[in-house]
C-alpha cells in the first residue's frame, strides 16, 4: 500500500473537492482520482460518492478515512521522535495560532527562527483559542500560541508575550478624544464583539467582571469572527470594541479608529505557547519556543 494514496483520500475528504485536494498535495486531478480508484479496487468497494457537486466520503469511504488519518499522523509523531532524538534541529514543526499571536507575532518569529534553523519546515494554522486548543489534544498541532489559559492538566503554557486591550471607538465619538477611561464608560454604549471562543474576548470578560461589569450589563450590537471584522464595524459606526491594541495600531494610524486606553491592570494580558504535557517536545517544538520566550519583546501595549 503506497501512503500516497492515504494521504489522497484525506485530503480528498477534508476538501470535498477533488480540484482543491490535488492543490493541497501539489498533484494532478487525475492523479487524484487514479489514486482513490486504486484503493477503491484494493478494497473492493466505493469510498467516494460522486453523484453531488461537493464530494462525499462513503460509509466504507468514512471508515478507511479514520483509519488513514490515524496512520498518517502516527507517522508523523514517530518522524517527530525520531527527530528529537537527532543532533540537528531539523523536521516538520506544526504550530495552531490565534488571532493576534498568528496575524502579529508568529510570522516575525517564524522568519528569524528559520534563519538560524533552516532544516525545519513551520506550517501555521490561524484559528480561534478553543480550536487551537482542541488541535493540541488531538496532537494536530505541536504548539499553540494563544491569548488566554485553561485550567485543563493536560496542557503546559509558557508566557512569551504581552498584550493590552484597548477601547477602539470610532474617529468621531465622543470617547476618541480621551486619552483612557474607565471600563464603566462602555456602560450605555453599543458595542461590537468577538465570537465566543475568542481569547481576547475571554480576557476582556474577566477583566469587565473585575470592575464590576457583567456581560448583561452591556449592549451588543453583533458578535464577529475576525479582528478586521471589528475593526471594519467600529470604523462604519456599528459600536464601540476592544480589541488587541498591536492588532488596532494600523487602523488607527489609517485615521478610521481611535485607540483610548482602559484603567486598571486587568486589561494587560500575557500571550502563551502551549503543547501537551505528556509527549515530549521534538527538537525543532522546543527550539521554537525557547527563540520565542527570548526574542519577543515583553513590553506592556505591544500585543
Amino acid at each position: 500500500m503506497n501512503l500516497a494514496y492515504l494521504e489522497t483520500l484525506v485530503a480528498l475528504a477534508e476538501h470535498k473537492s477533488f480540484s482543491r485536494a490535488a492543490a493541497a498535495l501539489n498533484l494532478t486531478q487525475p492523479a487524484v482520482s487514479k489514486h482513490i480508484a486504486y484503493l477503491e479496487a484494493y478494497y473492493g468497494t466505493r469510498l467516494v460518492d460522486r453523484s453531488s457537486r461537493r464530494v462525499e466520503l462513503t460509509q466504507a469511504g468514512a471508515v478507511l478515512y479514520r483509519y488513514a488519518r490515524e496512520i498518517l499522523d502516527a507517522l508523523a509523531r514517530a518522524r517527530n521522535d525520531v527527530d528529537a532524538c537527532a543532533l540537528t534541529v531539523r523536521g516538520r514543526l506544526l504550530i495552531g495560532a490565534s488571532t493576534i499571536p498568528g496575524h502579529y507575532l508568529v510570522p516575525r518569529l517564524i522568519g528569524a527562527f528559520n534563519r538560524l534553523y533552516p532544516e525545519v519546515a513551520i506550517a501555521v494554522e490561524i484559528a480561534d483559542t478553543g480550536k487551537v486548543l482542541r488541535m493540541l489534544l488531538e496532537e494536530k498541532v505541536q504548539v499553540g500560541a494563544v491569548g488566554a489559559l485553561t485550567n485543563d492538566p493536560r496542557l503546559h503554557f509558557v508566557p512569551f508575550a504581552e498584550d493590552e486591550i484597548v477601547l477602539v471607538v470610532p474617529r468621531r465619538h465622543p470617547l476618541a478624544a480621551r486619552r483612557s477611561v474607565s471600563p464603566r464608560a462602555v456602560l450605555g454604549e453599543t458595542l461590537v464583539w468577538r465570537e465566543e471562543q475568542s481569547g481576547t474576548r475571554r480576557v476582556v470578560e474577566d477583566a469587565l467582571l473585575a470592575a464590576g461589569i457583567r456581560s448583561g450589563d452591556l449592549k451588543i450590537a453583533a458578535e464577529l469572527g475576525s479582528t478586521e471584522a471589528v475593526l471594519g464595524a467600529v470604523a462604519a459606526g456599528m459600536g464601540l470594541s476592544f480589541i488587541s491594541r498591536v492588532a488596532a495600531e494600523a487602523a488607527a494610524h489609517a485615521g478610521s479608529v481611535a485607540l483610548v486606553r482602559l484603567q486598571g491592570p486587568h486589561f494587560t494580558r500575557r500571550l502563551y505557547l502551549a503543547h501537551l504535557r505528556a509527549r515530549p517536545l521534538s527538537r525543532a517544538a522546543a527550539a521554537f519556543i525557547d527563540f520565542a520566550t527570548r526574542n519577543v519583546p515583553r513590553e506592556k501595549a505591544k500585543n
